[in-house]
């Protein structure tokens, strides 16, 4: 073969090696067209769309550059298979404060609500813990979680039942003379509490029980005509006039009175003072509205002290008195019960 056959020959043999390349190319274009997949990725403001042949997640967002951080998530897990036409989110974690048992974390979370944060990082809650906000609480970047672990108690404590000081008025004697009869004597009882800590703090003590182990003795006093009494206290006050009276309690609830607070008439009395403690609600036909009283209780607990007639109310008829208290649990617990109403001077 002489030389231009030989250049001829592989002027040819390039021709064919550059023809098959051009085709193998456009297969590799044809097969990338017809197999590949379009993928959306949303990552917060910015949203890639991609192509790609491979069907795992991580080479999707690695052909977008996008990175995912401790705490990251997307909306599909890790392990789904792409299909063409999927669209990927890419939520970013954001800062949360998380107070639990006694520390103060600054954590990172994608997640939104209470409930998946906790089981993101392990924190379980006992039977009767609590969170604030609640567990079903929408979460936004800088909130504060507190975990309040809540732990419940019986405990029961013997106290003294504070004796009375009874007096007796004896016409006999000199106005302002006072003689002690006999001795008074503490009663004892126990009482049982149920007690409620949250995160080792006193919650809330309520009574729960009480049984009288000895009743207590009153003193016995006899003094001239003129007639005062000692209260639990100790402070000697004059009245007169005594009745032993049924007593209720209320408060500003709209169960006790009636209103709520957008009324223009809330927390009035009849007298058209303020409620507080001390102001009580009577039949004027048998205290008059405006009159000063001294309330004892007859079961021994501290009286409910001095107090004034400004306040009526629509089953307080007759002998019967209503007492304002601030505590709607004071309130429940008080029910009904005889006391003894001294009408001051």
């Amino acid at each position: 073969m002489g030389p231009f056959n030989k250049l001829r020959s592989m002027l040819d043999t390039k021709k064919i090696i550059i023809i098959v390349t051009i085709m193998i190319i456009l297969a590799i274009i044809s097969v990338e067209n017809i197999f590949s997949k379009e993928i959306t990725i949303r990552d917060e403001e910015q949203e890639i769309v991609i192509k790609t042949l491979s069907s795992k997640i991580d080479k999707a967002l690695k052909k977008a550059d996008i990175t995912l951080r401790g705490h990251d998530q997307l909306n599909i897990e890790k392990d789904t298979k792409l299909e063409d036409g999927m669209t990927i989110e890419v939520k970013r974690a954001f800062e949360v404060k998380l107070n639990s048992d006694g520390n103060e974390l600054d954590i990172l979370t994608a997640n939104n609500r209470v409930s998946d944060i906790l089981k993101e990082y392990n924190i379980t809650l006992g039977e009767k813990d609590r969170t604030q906000p609640s567990l079903d609480a929408k979460i936004d970047p800088k909130d504060t979680i507190d975990i309040i672990r809540v732990k419940e108690e019986i405990v029961k404590e013997t106290v003294d039942i504070p004796y009375r000081t009874v007096i007796k008025y004896n016409n006999d004697m000199e106005t302002g003379q006072i003689k002690k009869v006999s001795e008074g004597q503490n009663g004892k009882k126990e009482v049982e509490y149920r007690i409620v800590y949250e995160n080792g703090i006193e919650a809330i003590k309520e009574v729960i029980g009480e049984d009288i182990k000895k009743e207590p003795v009153d003193e016995m006093i006899e003094k001239g005509s003129e007639k005062y009494f000692v209260a639990s206290r100790g402070e000697v006050i004059r009245y007169k006039k005594v009745m032993i009276m049924s007593a209720t309690a209320y408060d500003l609830s709209y169960e006790s009175c009636g209103k709520y607070p957008d009324h223009p008439e809330y927390g009035i009395t009849r007298s058209g003072t303020r409620a507080r403690p001390g102001v009580v609600a009577v039949d004027p036909r048998v205290i008059p509205l405006g009159t000063k009283l001294y309330v004892e209780y007859l079961d021994g607990s501290k009286d409910y002290g001095l107090a004034s007639a400004e306040d009526t109310g629509g089953a307080i008829k007759g002998n019967k008195i209503d007492l304002f208290m601030e505590d709607p649990k004071a309130v429940y617990r008080f029910g009904r019960r005889k006391v003894r109403v001294y009408i001051l001077d």
